[in-house]
């Protein structure tokens, strides 16, 4: 029986979740609401700050940084939650990104208006 190896901290608010049975990365809402106010500034065009933006900002960081990625990603965002599939290299990639994009307001807001709404 393999270990759990999820890790809440090294890119945290994100989740890296590894486990026999499940590998993702993953943003609630819980901590979401912590940049709702980044996404309120753009809220005339349809941004609110959920998963599904968020998803919009991980496609921009793909597309952009990890484009050699693409392939090796899968996306599955609610309303509550982020959620990205892959290998544990491709999702500690996307985390980092990520977390700094989430932790750098002048960085997110700059993927935010090349983001397009999901």
């Amino acid at each position: 029986m393999e270990e759990d190896k999820t890790d809440k901290i090294t890119y945290a608010p994100f989740i890296l979740l590894d486990s026999e049975e499940y590998r993702s990365l993953l943003l609630s809402d819980q901590h979401m609401v912590e940049k709702f106010h980044l996404f309120e500034e753009r809220a005339d065009e349809g941004w609110n700050g959920n998963g599904y933006d968020w998803n919009s900002i991980a496609q921009v960081i793909v597309a952009e940084q990890l484009s050699d990625l693409q392939d090796e990603l899968d996306f599955d965002p609610e309303a509550g939650m982020f959620s990205a599939q892959g290998s544990r290299f491709a999702l500690e990639r996307l985390g980092k990104a990520m977390s700094l994009a989430f932790h750098n307001e002048e960085v997110l807001r700059d993927l935010l208006s090349r983001a397009e709404l999901d």
